[in-house]
């Protein structure tokens, strides 16, 4: 489900191997008003067939998108801008759910990858629902990057009336030395990916004949799978064990033939021609995967590298707000 959109420089997502590390990122992200580009916000719903509705990540809510003033306190009132975030009435949670014939209601689980803003907003919409979060992500919560800037705002976390947090009891699975069962049969995993956040999670999902990995912020787009050629902004640790992530699902993908990747926000092909569609129906066919793997071979060498017309680029955009897009 896309539930809204964000505004982020293009150095935030593509700028790491180009300046945009430490405080000097952080500065950047602040300050760079003129390289701005539009991605999605995903959430990935799953319908369990004994565990009901589990939501991976929440998107936005009403009042933080368009009551700004209102929503956000202290330092992140004045890190965001006003037209942060985007959200039409139809891209809401509520109406993404009714399309799909369900109801906010219905949703028992939602794990939230973290806790920054673009993923817990629509907590709003579910206060019955059982929020499940990492125990590193709920222990940083009030994580400060040098020791003063928040990397997790709380407005939206407030809406979570049960939170339960995992520590990755099941042992190793694959390549990763810990995982967590969500579901009794073993078909929803969470395995552990810090470095976007210190507790960062993703979920991997056993499917028909293949298997799905919701990768939150570890990956923001397909791309970004090539660590060697394309790193989102960074500062202090955050840096190395984010690539150590990135390169951890890298290996599951090299282990796992049909494993499919399901970024947090990529605005490419990737997702709205090949991914999204057969999602949005409940699952990929033999031929849409088979329609993904040879796009991945027109992004990726078969050495992992992205090749040379699939790098991201900046493509200024015409108008007063700066809002570009990407090349690649």
């Amino acid at each position: 489900m896309r539930l809204g959109s964000t505004k982020v420089p293009f150095g935030q997502f593509y700028g790491g191997l180009d300046g945009w590390r430490g405080m000097q990122a952080v500065y950047r992200f602040a300050t760079d008003k003129k390289h701005f580009i539009i991605v999605p916000i995903h959430a990935y719903l799953i319908d369990h067939p004994e565990e009901g509705l589990i939501l991976v990540d929440a998107g936005i809510n009403w009042q933080q998108t368009h009551e700004h003033g209102d929503y956000y306190r202290g330092i992140a009132h004045y890190l965001f801008d006003e037209d942060e975030y985007q959200l039409s009435r139809e891209e809401e949670l509520p109406a993404a759910l009714a399309r799909l014939g369900y109801r906010a209601e219905d949703v028992r689980k939602v794990v939230a990858t973290h806790l920054h803003e673009d993923h817990i907003g629509g907590l709003s919409y579910l206060p019955n629902a059982e929020l499940v979060i990492s125990k590193d992500e709920w222990t940083n919560r009030h994580w400060k990057l040098f020791g003063f800037l928040p990397m997790v705002y709380q407005p939206s976390l407030e809406a979570a009336r049960k939170i339960t947090t995992i520590d990755y009891d099941a042992g190793a699975h694959q390549n990763f030395a810990a995982s967590h069962d969500l579901t009794a049969d073993g078909t929803v995993k969470v395995l552990p990916t810090p470095g976007h956040t210190p507790g960062h999670l993703c979920v991997l999902v056993q499917l028909d004949g293949y298997q799905l990995l919701i990768t939150g912020d570890t990956l923001y787009t397909l791309r970004h799978l090539a660590n060697d050629d394309v790193q989102a902004f960074g500062a202090g640790d955050w840096v190395p064990n984010q690539n150590a992530s990135i390169r951890q699902i890298a290996e599951l993908r090299r282990r796992i033939p049909e494993l499919i990747l399901a970024p947090g926000h990529d605005h490419s092909d990737y997702q709205f021609k090949h991914l999204a569609p057969g999602l949005a129906k409940g699952g990929l066919t033999p031929e849409e995967r088979a329609a993904i793997r040879a796009y991945e071979e027109t992004v990726f060498t078969a050495g992992g590298r992205l090749h040379p017309e699939a790098v991201p680029r900046y493509l200024p955009g015409t108008g007063a707000d700066h809002v570009g897009r990407v090349s690649g």
